[in-house]
């Protein structure tokens, strides 16, 4: 998916893996800061985001 909705995801599985670095670089083409919550409150926001955007 080559929209900011993509670079957030790719950015959150980077993060999940491990990879802080990569998952930065993504945060960042997705116009987001680096989360200071848990993977899953990242997650529950992602999906509230494409449930009622």
């Amino acid at each position: 998916m080559h929209s900011t909705l993509g670079s957030w995801i790719h950015a959150y599985l980077h993060r999940k893996e491990g990879d802080e670095w990569n998952a930065g670089y993504w945060y960042r083409r997705a116009g987001k800061p680096f989360p200071k919550t848990t993977l899953e409150q990242e997650l529950k926001e992602l999906v509230e985001f494409v449930l009622y955007q």
